[in-house]
């Protein structure tokens, strides 16, 4: 194949700047396991959680806490071990260009073990007389994380405490403002999310909390923060189809920004920041999708920060993750979507053949995505130097730039640049390369379905013929597989794989359907920059197989799967 595939990925053009993400979920895990074991109960995520959510400019890292892990006393020292993985976290997320939100994920309370019973208590209430956890407890952990992290750049934000709800005779507003006067007496100015009573429900914020602001920040440096999920409760769990959700509400399309207005408008009144720490939908249903689209439309015009739940590398089957698949090159179905509302001049790149993952390599072809780039000239590769290293351009559209990654480049993380002919930025994001991330082109173009291949066919004379592997179904308007004819007994045929990514292999495997093919020759091909070619020879053992997927392996990193037929 010596036409790339190109395809189309419509971003909004935007006005407004602010930071999209996800909340990273984990560290918070089993509650009913007080302090836990480290990676039985709970665990931080790896390096490549970081990586991915980075190289896909959702780097806003919203990440959640628990209070007696943090702080095993109220009111003593930060616990060692917790603190330590928490700037491993922190480290992280700088290294691969995230902006970090500490979330505190206790719901206004604190539990004790007592006589092996767990206990929760609400902030500020009395107890038998005694107020277990106080304004002042909760103060005072601020103050000790702010001794950890007032300093540090990469910590954008502190999240003071996840979905306070059901407060008794406590007052939020009062806590809230009370800590994070404390965060400032304490000589810190960082961004505080101060989150709304009532699970921080949006679409009840006015009615909950009255007309008017109520934090006075002599730092002037705080938001609200409100969540918002889309099923008939509010809650998130989605324990209802789509079909029974619509049955319930007509207008499910659009719930999200009808649940979204109030909080909006509530915050335009008082001239104040907000903030959605919390959203998302089940992946099962593509339907959800649309609601998401719609809900994401409004929080772009309202230009407010968003991180998505959730993302962790615990979090399995659960339908409203995306935490990506198969060692971290498969995304899940709702990133489209979140990528199609990113921060205004958001340039993401990522594989042209896959178009999944967050990682290309170099002298491989990529696909960065923005928009309004069609009078790009001109994409730079931006190393932590600051050096600007020129990439060949392959094609540009409003939407699209089709570029090289440049040659030598080292694994790490880098920076993008695109500019016009005056040296104007019209996009820039993060990239994040790998020595090796094995691409293999597909004829539709998505990564997916029949593979961009050719068989070759050798005879017993020596003489070869080039043949399709792929013909376009007019009526289902895509490429399907054209079934291969493996012919006379003494014919040899092999195929030819288009991909990139691999070239700078040690070792690689290939399985068609279930058989392991063993003659596999890896090359770049000579004559289309960042193209590289994998060709088997393949097994008569394969006549009849039908319609197969094809599985490439190099240095253990799986490519994405293609398809092939055989008759």
């Amino acid at each position: 194949m010596r036409t790339l595939l190109v395809v189309s990925f419509l971003m909004p053009a935007l006005l407004a700047q602010y930071s999209r993400g996800v909340n990273v979920s984990g560290a918070e895990f089993g509650q009913a396991h007080i302090p836990g074991v480290f990676n039985t109960d709970y665990t931080f995520e790896s390096e490549d959680t970081f990586r991915y959510f980075g190289g896909k400019n959702l780097g806003l890292v919203r990440f959640c806490l628990l209070w007696e892990r943090m702080q095993p006393t109220l009111s003593g020292p930060l616990d060692p071990d917790y603190l330590g993985l928490l700037k491993q976290a922190v480290a992280w997320s700088k290294a691969h260009g995230g902006k970090f939100v500490i979330d505190i994920h206790n719901f206004a309370r604190y539990s004790f073990n007592e006589n092996g019973q767990l206990n929760a208590y609400v902030i500020d209430n009395v107890y038998n007389g005694v107020v277990r956890v106080s304004t002042a407890d909760l103060a005072d952990l601020w103050v000790r994380l702010s001794n950890e992290f007032k300093d540090e750049p990469a910590v954008y934000a502190y999240d003071l405490m996840n979905e306070p709800h059901d407060m008794g005779t406590a007052d939020w507003r009062i806590i809230s403002q009370a800590v994070l006067m404390a965060v400032r007496a304490n000589g810190d100015n960082k961004l505080i999310m101060v989150p709304g009573t009532n699970y921080s429900a949006a679409s009840t914020w006015p009615a909950q909390h009255g007309p008017m602001s109520w934090i006075n920040d002599p730092a002037n440096n705080f938001a609200y923060e409100a969540h918002q999920y889309f099923d008939r409760d509010n809650s998130g769990t989605y324990a209802r189809t789509y079909d029974q959700e619509l049955t319930a509400n007509p207008n499910l399309a659009t719930v999200g920004a009808t649940r979204l207005a109030p909080f909006v408008q509530w915050c335009a009144n008082n001239n104040v920041r907000g903030y959605l720490g919390e959203y998302g939908i089940p992946n099962a249903d593509a339907r959800w999708l649309t609601v998401l689209d719609n809900f994401l439309t409004a929080l772009d015009a309202a230009g407010f920060d968003g991180t998505y739940w959730a993302a962790g590398e615990w979090w399995g089957t659960y339908p409203l993750s995306v935490q990506p698949l198969n060692s971290f090159t498969v995304d899940r179905a709702q990133m489209p979507t979140l990528q199609a509302h990113l921060a205004p001049i958001a340039f993401t790149t990522i594989s042209a053949a896959t178009l999944n993952g967050a990682v290309t390599a170099p002298d491989s072809i990529a696909a960065g995505f923005g928009s309004n780039l069609s009078a790009a000239t001109e994409v730079d590769v931006v190393d932590d130097s600051g050096n600007a290293i020129p990439a060949q351009t392959i094609a540009i559209t409003a939407s699209q730039i089709n570029y090289l990654i440049p040659a030598g480049l080292a694994p790490g993380h880098y920076q993008t640049a695109v500019k016009d002919a005056d040296g104007n930025i019209l996009g820039n994001g993060n990239l994040e390369l790998a020595l090796i991330f094995p691409g293999l082109f597909a004829f539709n173009g998505n990564g997916t379905g029949v593979a961009a291949a050719v068989i070759i066919r050798t005879k017993a004379d020596g003489t070869q013929t080039t043949e399709p592997v792929a013909q376009f179904d007019n009526s289902k308007n895509m490429w399907v597989p054209l079934p291969i004819d493996f012919g006379d007994p003494t014919d040899q045929l092999s195929l030819v794989l288009y991909g990139t990514g691999f070239r700078n292999f040690s070792k690689a495997s290939l399985l068609i359907g279930p058989t392991l093919i063993s003659s596999l020759t890896i090359a770049p091909d000579s004559s289309t920059a960042g193209l590289d070619l994998a060709t088997v020879s393949l097994p008569r053992s394969l006549a009849g197989a039908g319609e197969v997927s094809v599985s490439l392996t190099v240095d253990t990193k799986p490519a994405n799967q293609v398809t092939i037929a055989f008759q």
